[in-house]
């Protein structure tokens, strides 16, 4: 006859740290892997006029871009990659050129 032994579950002495410590390490992981924060802003003439044309999220291995006016949304290699696209398709609108701007100032 085989006894069957009852394993209890972890308790929350067991665990290399505390509630607290967890939360710390988790917000850590978030804001170390978060990804950045930029704007792709156009330049009318020589430095006459601007505007954000759309806000983007800068990954690793990739950003993500949606424009203001939320009728346009690019997914390219990187925020450099991005401003390139957005700046030909609005040459014919009068920009000059398309600058990204770090918003998060990393």
């Amino acid at each position: 006859m085989t006894e069957l032994v009852e394993q209890a579950a972890p308790t929350r002495s067991t665990l290399p740290w505390s509630a607290e410590q967890f939360a710390g390490l988790m917000r850590e992981l978030a804001v170390v892997e978060a990804p950045r924060l930029f704007a792709l802003v156009e330049e009318y003439g020589e430095a006459e006029d601007a505007r954000v044309a759309g806000y983007g999220l800068a990954y690793e291995d990739r950003a993500d871009v949606n424009s203001v006016e939320g009728d346009f949304q690019l997914h390219s290699q990187s925020a450099e990659s991005a401003r390139m696209l957005f700046e030909i398709s609005s040459r014919s609108t009068g920009v000059q050129r398309v600058h990204v701007v770090w918003v998060d100032e990393r």
